[in-house]
């Protein structure tokens, strides 16, 4: 989850952000009308602020002259707009997931499906963001409730476009390999999103770091970054030279992956959770009363890992909450751009079936593949073929549409028959496999796995049909993390140890007080596992979320600047900067001789190479 800022409540505009981050090369700065855009997740590390936010509650500060009204809000704009656009790595892998991907003759069906799994992922992710923000007061000056959350388009990239011999392979951003986390977010900042409220983009590469996502920063300052931004043009100074760039920085991306191994649905669904933070002006939590950890686990905007399971993993923290409100306040009262709408309820259009859609195939004829659902612009043919054809309605003489579920057959526009024994979903480690019913374009609700079954390697139980019980509970006992640093709350939930191996060993809590937090490899003979005990998972939490077990099975720390605050840090920041012109000034004659020598260098070089370079002169004597 992404790691750049620490900052507590903002009650005054913040300062001016820091440089956004290189397009291609360390030496890029981004400026417009005089002040640069904020970089990704920018630092701001400010806890005085956070105090005043803390004490505004206090009988002083609602008496007298700092007393104060809050209002609701002069209108119910509460929707952002999201366009996301899935890359072709997401493509490849969801496709890879189908038992027939390899088989030519069944291309087309296992496409489709690809797809549907796509939309349903996309749509399972902002169900679970609109519930979390919905569920959040932001109160500031104004009260904003109900922040919810539209898709209105969606954009699928196969892998077909990233194949040698397509005529688009050169122009699509997307299918360059080995991308950083930066210069992709930047990528996808090239196109113009100013339409939307924010755009983004779900990929499956395997950033360094444990890095699952980025976002740029809003701020209640009016600067560039977050909700609302429009498509506008920056300088980048490169190499010295100057030139213009147009941006749009209302945009975000996420991974699916981390460590070589599939993020669980539940962190990446608050990795967007997490990532749409940052866009509405909140950076990670700050000081220690924002990120309490223990058996209530760490807020959305912790800085580091996270595991999804605890209480507080889906809230926000007050510093949080009081960031995004101060947002949110500038967006209603106009110092920021307000491109929040009223509900529209189902948009037509964004190919996911919502209440009071039959079906939903998208937005023309061109993204509308479906052959038995009408796209939201329906073509002067069809108007012709039918003069009461609407968007989002089935064809005549139709059953369902492929849009509505996978158990709908593309061809005949009818549901698959039961008989068929067609596989809508295949089995999981907690659940069984779901069979077409023959009386719904929707796959049935598989069968869960009893409880208690062993899944995630060994780690994790079934429950409910979810891998989301620690072993641990099988022997009675919860889980607990080793740690490299001391627990200050000394809540019995950690244990101290130096070796990152040791970090990635699940352990649990056999009895009360730190001391007994214990890797399974010290009771592995007592409850019938290996000599070793048991290995977490790459990808998941170590060192008290602190960090990410990696393929080698070592916990590399998160680092909570991440990877542009570290290029700003190291060419940019104005210690650095002071350091090498004090040296300068102190060490001239060193400079004044280095100069000398290097022109002498280049002289006797030249000298020397001319003797052996040809001429066409006739007067100068041939090269030796």
């Amino acid at each position: 989850m992404e790691r750049i800022q620490n900052s507590g409540v903002d009650e005054e505009p913040p300062t001016s952000p820091a440089p956004a981050p290189p397009h291609s090369t360390p030496t890029h700065t981004h400026h417009s009308s005089g002040s640069p855009p904020p970089h990704p997740n920018s630092l701001r590390d400010d806890p005085p602020r956070y105090w005043e936010h803390h004490n505004k509650y206090s009988r002083s500060a609602n008496t007298g002259e700092h007393a104060r009204t809050r209002r609701a809000a002069p209108d119910n704009r509460n929707t952002c707009s999201l366009y996301i656009q899935t890359d072709p790595l997401i493509w490849a892998h969801v496709r890879e997931g189908f038992p027939d991907h390899k088989d030519p003759s069944k291309k087309a069906e296992v496409d489709m499906k690809t797809r549907e799994e796509i939309l349903s992922l996309i749509s399972h992710h902002v169900t679970a963001v609109n519930y979390i923000y919905r569920g959040t007061k932001f109160d500031g000056r104004l009260e904003h409730r109900n922040i919810k959350f539209e898709v209105q388009r969606i954009k699928i990239d196969d892998d077909s476009l990233c194949h040698p011999h397509h005529y688009q392979s050169e122009t699509n951003q997307f299918c360059l390999g080995n991308i950083d986390v930066s210069n992709f977010l930047n990528l996808h900042s090239l196109g113009d999103h100013e339409a939307f409220c924010l755009a983004y983009v779900f990929t499956y590469r395997d950033f360094t770091g444990g890095t699952l996502g980025l976002a740029w920063v809003a701020s209640a300052s009016g600067a560039s970054g977050g909700i609302c931004e429009k498509y506008k043009t920056y300088t980048e100074t490169i190499g010295g030279m100057y030139q213009s760039t147009k941006r749009s920085l209302n945009t975000g991306i996420i991974t699916f992956v981390n460590y070589n191994s599939r993020v669980p649905p539940k962190v990446s669904q608050l990795t967007l959770a997490h990532e749409i933070g940052h866009n509405f002006g909140s950076p990670h939590d700050y000081p220690s009363e924002c990120r309490p950890g223990g058996q209530e686990g760490n807020f959305i905007m912790f800085a580091s890992a996270t595991s999804g399971d605890r209480p507080n993993n889906s809230r926000f923290s007050a510093c949080s909450v009081g960031n995004i409100s101060a947002v949110l306040d500038a967006v209603r009262d106009g110092r920021k751009r307000n491109c929040l709408t009223a509900s529209a309820g189902a948009f037509c259009g964004n190919k996911i079936v919502e209440v009071g859609e039959e079906c939903d195939c998208g937005y023309d004829g061109d993204e509308c593949k479906d052959r038995c659902c009408y796209p939201r612009q329906v073509s002067a043919y069809d108007r012709e073929q039918n003069s009461t054809a609407k968007g989002c309605t089935r064809r005549a003489n139709t059953q369902c549409s492929p849009s509505q579920g996978p158990c709908c057959q593309a061809q005949s526009c009818q549901f698959v028959a039961a008989a068929r024994n067609q596989t809508c979903r295949e089995a999981a480690e907690c659940s069984h496999a779901a069979f077409c019913s023959g009386d719904s374009a929707d796959c049935p609700a598989p069968a869960a796995m009893p409880n208690h079954t062993k899944c995630n390697n060994g780690t994790q139980l079934c429950k409910d049909g979810e891998c989301s019980e620690s072993i641990c509970r099988a022997w009675n006992m919860s889980e607990c993390f080793l740690s490299s640093a001391p627990n200050p709350r000394g809540d019995g939930v950690t244990a101290v140890v130096v070796d990152r191996r040791t970090l990635c060993q699940l352990a649990c809590q056999t009895g009360p007080g730190p001391d007994s937090c214990k890797s399974t490899a010290d009771f592995a003979g007592k409850v019938g596992l290996p000599e070793g005990g048991i290995s977490l998972r790459p990808g998941s939490p170590c060192d008290n979320f602190q960090g990410y077990c990696d393929v080698f099975l070592k916990c590399r720390a998160v680092d909570a600047e991440g990877p542009l605050a570290r290029l700003k840090n190291l060419l940019l920041n104005r210690a650095t900067l002071q350091t090498v012109q004090a040296w300068v000034t102190e060490q001239w004659w060193a400079v004044l001789l280095a100069g000398v020598a290097l022109i002498v260098c280049m002289g006797a070089f030249v000298k020397c190479c001319a003797v052996h370079t040809p001429s066409s002169n006739p007067k100068r004597p041939p090269a030796r």
